[in-house]
């Protein structure tokens, strides 16, 4: 009985490997197996492998460029490993009675075309055969117009667009004959559609239609664009003679106008260097008018924007970790290392910033910054959404409207892309003011009450005072941002410059503290004194400690 079970099912696996292998070896798209589906249709790809119906297919895999296109094993469509754009699309298709095996691709694109492969697996053997997919568009109606004549000839142009493959394009007179082209040019778009256009030429006595014929010749499909010339009226002038009637009185024309002209040049020639030579004379005095129209538009905009003066202070839970604020938090400057302070959402972790505690949602404000002998600083307003974590790219778009010194005395407005520029002077003190209703933020030099630079912008949510100190830059940018507490007389009014010899009468001292000044000072704290007539401008004025 053993012996028995043996031989049958040894006699079974023969029949099977027998009947697998009349599979034919690999075939591949150059042998002619290859399918044509329209743009947007259903294509059905014949897998070019041949087997016994009823045999049972342990895997089926299509593939396009070693990629999945559809898996079917164990009597399943399997997913998780097929291209995701073919996802949804496919479905695989097998005939029991002559044993096919058929892809199914719907809503065909132009992408789609090109080889595919298909691998049959039975038992242990595996079989494979390429098929290629050729996708056919029918393109737009022709379009027909008149480039030119030329001696008796008309000359036409015929256009069509959204082909595939490369269009057949052919000109018919009007008894059907085919008209010789002059030329035809093909391009592609940038979808992969051909464009064409043919050229052909008639003569001016031909009367009927004349036909644009464009063909796709693998849909066997074709478009026909018609122009119906007809015969002159009686008593009509030819096209050429109308053209030299309205032409030689032009030319006339144009030739007395271009003597006329040359006449009165040289007449008014001394005139016109008399007259060049008064508006030299008067573009200097000009000149100097304007800069002085200039300078007192922008003290001007300086004065009233002071109107709106508010006093700023900094937010400690929005500074970065390595910045050190002072007791009445109106001064900051970078420390050495990181503080031990909570991780909260609104704190900056990379870009060493400091938000004011103030939020504006209307009206106007203005606040002043002293930056002092600083090489590099970043001030302005941003919103109060803006991101807090990581790098951060400061630019309108984003939520910033900032102006920084870069180096020396170039500065940049953070605009996208930047706007860089100099300044005639330096300031020590800069001014900034916001007027929300009016989107406008503006930055002024306190310092000789001139304009940096404004921003317009439409405003929407709440926007907060923005600071930064910058990094040491090699220790000469060591210094602290200063928030002004009041309106500044002067820019000596906030860290007067010391004289060599302190006056008998009406000195005045300040003592700052040592944690403002640069880590190399070996002095604990520092006395500087000034004149008697900058006492009144130092009152209210508290030198900030850290």
């Amino acid at each position: 009985m053993e012996m028995a079970g043996s031989s049958s099912s040894w006699f079974s696996r023969c029949l099977f490997a027998l009947g697998f292998l009349q599979l034919p070896a690999h075939l591949s798209g150059d042998a002619g197996e290859f399918h044509l589906a329209p743009l947007g249709g259903t294509a059905e790809l014949l897998c070019p492998l041949s087997l016994w119906p009823g045999v049972a297919l342990q895997e089926v895999r299509w593939l396009r460029r070693s990629q999945a296109v559809l898996v079917f094993r164990d009597g399943k469509d399997r997913d998780e490993d097929v291209m995701p754009e073919y996802r949804g699309r496919t479905t695989l298709r097998r005939d029991d009675l002559d044993g096919s095996v058929t892809l199914q691709i719907r809503n065909v694109s132009l992408e789609d075309r090109g080889p595919y492969g298909c691998q049959i697996q039975v038992g242990n053997l595996t079989r494979e055969g390429t098929v290629t997919l050729q996708v056919a568009v029918l393109g737009s109606d022709p379009y027909i117009h008149m480039k030119g004549y030329n001696a008796g000839w008309i000359q036409l142009v015929c256009r069509s667009a959204g082909w595939f493959p490369k269009p057949w394009a052919e000109w018919r007179d009007p008894e059907g004959r085919v008209l010789l082209s002059l030329s035809e040019a093909h391009s592609v778009d940038e979808t992969g559609l051909f464009r064409t256009a043919v050229s052909s030429r008639i003569r001016d006595n031909t009367l009927g239609n004349v036909s644009c014929i464009v063909r796709n010749m693998v849909l066997g499909q074709e478009k026909t664009a018609a122009m119906v010339i007809e015969a002159p009226s009686p008593g009509r002038l030819s096209s050429s003679a109308v053209a030299l009637a309205v032409v030689l009185p032009v030319l006339g024309l144009l030739i007395m106008a271009g003597i006329c002209l040359i006449w009165k040049q040289r007449r008014s020639k001394e005139k016109l260097l008399y007259e060049q030579v008064m508006e030299v004379e008067n573009l200097l005095g000009d000149h100097a008018k304007e800069k002085e129209l200039k300078r007192a538009a922008a003290n001007s905009g300086w004065r009233r924007a002071r109107l709106h003066f508010v006093a700023v202070t900094l937010d400690p839970d929005t500074a970065h970790p390595k910045l050190i604020l002072s007791e009445d938090r109106r001064c900051v400057r970078l420390g050495d290392r990181k503080q031990p302070v909570p991780d909260n959402p609104e704190r900056f972790d990379f870009v060493v910033s400091v938000l004011g505690s103030e939020y504006f949602t209307a009206g106007c404000h203005y606040w002043e910054v002293y930056v002092g002998d600083k090489t590099k600083w970043i001030l302005g307003v941003c919103s109060e959404s803006v991101s807090r974590k990581g790098k951060v790219t400061a630019s309108p778009a984003n939520g910033h409207w900032l102006v920084r010194q870069s180096r020396g005395n170039d500065y940049e407005a953070l605009t996208s892309p930047q706007t860089s520029f100099r300044l005639k002077e330096p300031p020590r003190c800069v001014g900034i003011f916001l007027d929300y209703e009016a989107g406008v933020i503006s930055f002024y030099n306190v310092t000789d009450k001139s304009h940096i630079f404004t921003f317009t912008h439409s405003f929407s949510g709440p926007l907060r005072p923005f600071f930064e100190p910058c990094l040491h830059d090699g220790g000469k940018n060591t210094a602290p941002l200063i928030i002004c507490s009041e309106l500044q007389k002067s820019e000596e009014s906030v860290v007067p410059k010391p004289e060599k010899k302190g006056h008998a009468n009406g000195d005045v001292s300040l003592k700052v503290n040592s944690s403002l000044l640069p880590p190399q000072a070996p002095l604990k704290d520092t006395m500087v004194s000034w004149s008697s007539d900058l006492g009144p401008a130092l009152q209210g004025l508290k030198a900030p400690s850290f």
